[in-house]
């Protein structure tokens, strides 16, 4: 299957945040997104794209099986931390009530929308879904991010064939600036806010791409800093994962 350079998989996609960036560099956007408010919310608000064809929300939850019927837990206190496993979705500080939603498997969606260039992944508690169902696909993007939470999970990444990773801690969105010219399709002046994903591909400092090794050390310091005082380890890691030869790409 070829990849679309112009196509993203917003995996998990929210209110739109980022969908509505990557649209604005020129991208097209597939959004995956399980809770019906906030489908609609998206739709409503992005109707001439999606009227363009340049937006698809896919209102869905990534599962083992498409056309299931499962659990959905949504926090109404934190509508960012809806997930298939309750303890995510409480993180132990809340309360959630379920919800029935629908499922679609990560092959479902290459079938229907293409092989894209970029997914971005922050299904809370379902990144390990997502990282199993991609190293089962044949399908390789150029670039792919997930929420570092687990070490089995970034294993996986690196065991689809993904080498040069870059660690960002989430919370340090509001103080990133955006390169210009853009490195990743169109220059957006966009300010990032902690509901959004932040910078992804070649727009991330191109010095700043690691080995595995050096992934894996970062991530386990960080780790056990934060479990012992979460004001120094403060925020939340998405790992960005790709190879060497598409860095080197023009």
């Amino acid at each position: 299957m070829e990849t679309n350079i112009k196509l993203i998989f917003d995996l998990g996609m929210h209110k739109g945040l980022d969908a509505r960036n990557y649209l604005a560099k020129g991208f097209d956007v597939v959004g995956l997104e399980a809770v019906p408010a906030l489908c609609g919310r998206v739709r409503d608000e992005n109707a001439d794209m999606i009227a363009s064809g340049r937006l698809h929300v896919v209102q869905r939850a990534l599962y083992k099986k498409t056309g299931e019927r499962v659990r959905f837990y949504v926090n109404p206190d934190h509508d960012d931390w809806g997930s298939l496993d309750r303890g995510a979705a409480e993180k132990g500080v809340g309360s959630s009530r379920p919800i029935d939603v629908e499922t679609i498997t990560f092959g479902d969606l290459l079938e229907a929308y293409g092989s894209p260039y970029y997914i971005k992944c922050d299904l809370e508690g379902g990144d390990a879904i997502f990282a199993v169902q991609l190293l089962r696909s044949p399908v390789r993007p150029d670039f792919v991010s997930i929420e570092a939470t687990s070490a089995d999970d970034l294993a996986m990444i690196r065991a689809c064939g993904y080498t040069r990773f870059q660690i960002i801690n989430q919370w340090t969105n509001p103080f990133t600036v955006c390169p210009n010219p853009s490195r990743e399709g169109l220059y957006v002046d966009l300010r990032f806010t902690h509901g959004m994903s932040g910078l992804f591909g070649r727009d991330l400092d191109p010095a700043k791409w690691i080995d595995f090794t050096a992934l894996m050390s970062r991530f386990l310091d960080w780790y056990e800093l934060h479990k012992r005082d979460t004001d120094l380890a403060i925020g939340w890691l998405d790992v960005h994962a790709t190879t060497a030869e598409t860095l080197r790409k023009p």
